[in-house]
């Protein structure tokens, strides 16, 4: 079995996860021998089998690094089911080194069964696709956050992940209305802790966050761009126009267009 290696905590960053599965097929529960280019997540939610001739049963999982000859295969009497996450980001030899997986066969336990069960049953709902439920970056933290034993993980850097993570996706959907709830939701943890996070960080608590970076991007695109308060309003969220107006004008003390007049 391939060692950690090691990153530098202060690049720690969320990882792209090509995909995210369930199964309890035998046929699909199986694998090798054979060689994958890809860092592979397993946790078994219910049965038992083997991988590389070690028993892995419910509530333990099984790391594939890159490269190395891997073998898998569900008990006949009693199959596996599984979730499974895929990646081929380097950044996942940090998020493997935190499942304190047994170095010699990979192995590792996890935790809260219960929130991966709900995660099988999105996957397997005939309704929706997966991709319209969240992405798999943020579904990824989601399930580390709740279900893998962190003993041995460093505190700074766990916070830093979920910091970035936070600041990218606030910058990247601030045309919606987000709220703290459902980042909290997104990253598998808690508001406290997620204030404690942006009041260690930024100074501001994550709501305060969140509106700074609304206001400053209304302000960007008053003073730069001929769209109108409207369309500057749904662009950072605000479906209503005077709400927009309004939360504009309690920040600044002045109106958007009173804002764009001073600037012009």
């Amino acid at each position: 079995m391939k060692r950690y290696q090691l990153i530098a905590t202060d690049s720690v960053q969320a990882p792209k996860i090509y995909s995210i599965g369930f199964s309890d097929d035998p046929m699909v529960t199986r694998f090798g021998p054979s060689v994958r280019n890809q860092y592979i997540i397993h946790y078994v939610l219910s049965g038992k089998g083997t991988f590389n001739g070690n028993i892995v049963e419910k509530g333990q999982g099984f790391l594939i690094f890159p490269g190395t000859h891997e073998e898998y295969h569900s008990d006949e009497n009693d199959p596996w089911s599984f979730l499974w996450i895929i990646s081929e980001d380097p950044m996942m030899e940090y998020f493997f080194s935190q499942h304190c997986a047994n170095e010699g066969t990979g192995i590792f336990k996890f935790y809260n069964l219960y929130e991966l069960d709900l995660i099988a049953k999105q996957l397997l709902s005939a309704t929706s696709s997966f991709s319209q439920m969240t992405r798999l970056s943020e579904l990824f933290l989601h399930i580390f956050n709740s279900c893998v034993a962190i003993e041995g993980t460093s505190k700074d850097s766990i916070t830093r992940v979920y910091f970035d993570f936070s600041v990218n996706y606030i910058k990247t959907n601030l045309h919606l209305p987000i709220s703290v709830s459902d980042l909290c939701n997104t990253l598998g943890i808690t508001q406290p802790y997620l204030f404690r996070i942006f009041r260690q960080e930024t100074g501001l608590s994550t709501k305060q966050y969140i509106l700074s970076c609304k206001l400053a991007e209304a302000k960007r695109l008053l003073a730069h761009t001929e769209l109108s308060i409207s369309q500057i309003a749904n662009s950072v969220g605000y479906g209503n126009v005077l709400e927009f107006s309004k939360f504009f004008s309690k920040q600044t003390n002045l109106s958007p267009t009173a804002y764009r007049d001073v600037c012009h």
